[in-house]
């Protein structure tokens, strides 16, 4: 074995891939914010929600990204007027899809929204990521690439009011510009 591989060359050069790819995922949070400004959408949470743990080692790595939003000229809650009435618009990125390659994932959410108490928060990643992916708490169904999901009984307080979801995902490598973050994000989750 090269010496270079045994002072562990690989682990930086992966390290700085990693790097690599979260500040271009950084520009394509960025610009997908300004896009839906434009578009008349609104970020419902400033930051991405994410997934961390300290405990399992899968959540030292951020994977997961997810970021939300609502149409802007919505009528604003009583108790939350940081929230519009309708749509919640889920914009999920995975860059470890059983799929073998990085996916964006797009989900239109209905939600009965007497059951929020605050905005999510970045650490409520799981309240959204688990929709299409949690057989024990939703009912989930797939027909020709778009998915549908209904929380059991047992779970809508769990997940905030979740009334229903319906959802689709495509290779993330579909989103390469401005126009195609108008028209493969904001354009396609208007018509799911």
């Amino acid at each position: 074995m090269p010496l270079k591989n045994e002072l562990g060359e690989n682990i930086s050069t992966a390290v700085n891939i990693l790097r690599k790819t979260y500040e271009n995922l950084n520009l394509l949070f960025s610009e997908m914010d300004v896009i839906a400004e434009k578009e008349g959408f609104v970020s419902l949470t400033p930051k991405f929600l994410r997934w961390k743990s300290d405990s399992a080692t899968n959540g030292w790595l951020t994977s997961n990204f997810i970021k939300l939003y609502q149409i802007e000229n919505q009528t604003s809650i009583l108790n939350l007027p940081e929230v519009r009435e309708g749509y919640v618009y889920c914009v999920e990125v995975d860059l470890e899809s059983d799929k073998g390659y990085p996916v964006i994932s797009l989900a239109k959410l209905s939600y009965d929204f007497s059951q929020w108490t605050r905005v999510p928060s970045v650490s409520d990643h799981w309240i959204f990521n688990d929709i299409f992916h949690n057989y024990n708490n939703f009912i989930i169904d797939e027909k020709d690439s778009v998915w549908t999901s209904k929380p059991n009984k047992k779970s809508v307080k769990k997940y905030w009011g979740l009334q229903s979801a319906i959802g689709m995902g495509y290779p993330l490598v579909h989103v390469s510009s401005s126009e195609s973050i108008r028209t493969e994000i904001f354009d396609r989750l208007l018509t799911i």
